[in-house]
Order: C-alpha cells, then sequence, then structure tokens
C-alpha cells in the first residue's frame, strides 16, 4: 500500500508459497529443528502426514540454513557454499544447494506441499482485514500526531502457523503468523509499529 503521488509510506503484506511450504516438509516430516527466534510454531495443518525421511537432527539443522535463506538471507547461519552444486530437483536450487540431505526429501515432498498451499490459499481467499487495518491505523497515527508520517517501508510477511508471534527480521520487515494479523492486538501492535517508523 502506498499514497499515491507523493513520497509516503509502504506496507507489503505478502505470504510466499516457497516459505509456507518450508514450514509443511518441516512439519510432515516432524524435523527436530533447534530453537531458534525466527522459527515459528506449528504450521496449520490438522492431519500431517507420515514422514519419508528419518527426521534426525542433521536433516532439522538443515532445514533451519534453508529457513534462513528464505527469510533472512542476509542473516544467514552459515555462509552460502560456493562451489555446492545446485538442487536443481527441487523448488529452490540455490537455497537447497548447500542442504543435500534435506534437498532430497523436499523433492519428493513438494508436490503434496505445494498442493496443501494451493489448496489452503483458495479456501482462505477473502477480502483481505489487514489491508484495511493498516490504512487506518496509519490514518489514526497521522491524526494522534497532527502531521502526515514522515515517509517508510515495512514488509510483512504472512505464516500459516498456530502462533501468535510476530518475529521482527529487521527493523523494517516481519514474520507474521496468520493468527496474529486476525487477532484483537494487530491494531495496537501497527499502532505501536507506525508511531515509531513515522
Amino acid at each position: 500500500m502506498r499514497l499515491s503521488g507523493t513520497a509516503s509510506w509502504r506496507v507489503e503484506i505478502r505470504d510466499d508459497p516457497l516459505v509456507d511450504c518450508a514450514l509443511w516438509i518441516r512439519d510432515a516430516e516432524r524435523l527436530p529443528v533447534a530453537e531458534d527466534p525466527l522459527v515459528p510454531g506449528p504450521v496449520d495443518l490438522d492431519h500431517p502426514p507420515g514422514p519419508i525421511s528419518a527426521s534426525d537432527d542433521a536433516l532439522g539443522t538443515e532445514w533451519l540454513g534453508w529457513w534462513y535463506s528464505l527469510v533472512a538471507p542476509e542473516r544467514r547461519l552459515h555462509a552460502p557454499v560456493l562451489d555446492a552444486e545446485p538442487a536443481y530437483d527441487t523448488p529452490d536450487p540455490l537455497g537447497l544447494a548447500p542442504y543435500p540431505s534435506l534437498a532430497a526429501v523436499v523433492a519428493r515432498r513438494w508436490p503434496q506441499a505445494i498442493r496443501w498451499q494451493a489448496d489452503r490459499q483458495r479456501v482462505r481467499r477473502q477480502p483481505d482485514p489487514a489491508s484495511a487495518a493498516v490504512s487506518q491505523t496509519v490514518a489514526a497515527v497521522e491524526r494522534n500526531a497532527g502531521r502526515p508520517v514522515a515517509p517508510f517501508s515495512v514488509e510483512f510477511l504472512v505464516l500459516p502457523v498456530r502462533d501468535e508471534v510476530i518475529r521482527q527480521v529487521s527493523p523494517v520487515r516481519f514474520l507474521v503468523p496468520e493468527p496474529a494479523m486476525e487477532g484483537p492486538g494487530w491494531t495496537g501492535w501497527l499502532r505501536s509499529l507506525f508511531t515509531r517508523l513515522g
């Protein structure tokens, strides 16, 4: 969202099928991923299929590295492996290149994961109340300040998970679970952020 014709604020609210499917694969495979500030709770999935892998610690560690390459590439846990062979049989050949064991699992699981993501998106398609809340909250912050907000740009990556913790990737990039965005605290959280940024 952006006010047309002026230097103004910009808010991008988006989802990413690759991110959604990475979460689905983590949970379908029951991967033991270490606690991390950028790793959300369980994906919104009532009956995950059975795992096809050994679900060992090594796969969990590889998944965490892949996760960072997707949501916070500037904060990767490990430096990129420059001579790694791209994982061409996966949806993310470069992101999965350093993780050959995980890449094999992702290649096998991808059709199920993307089907789940597409079905979920089809069911969830509705008017986006989050977008309206953003515009209304910016207007309220401006009224309260008695001036237009200073120009800012912020991104919300929406996650299909069951927790409500908003995770900050950078000062202007956040991982936002759907329940947090749909919950009663969303407008207050936005107000606090926009007051600080604008």
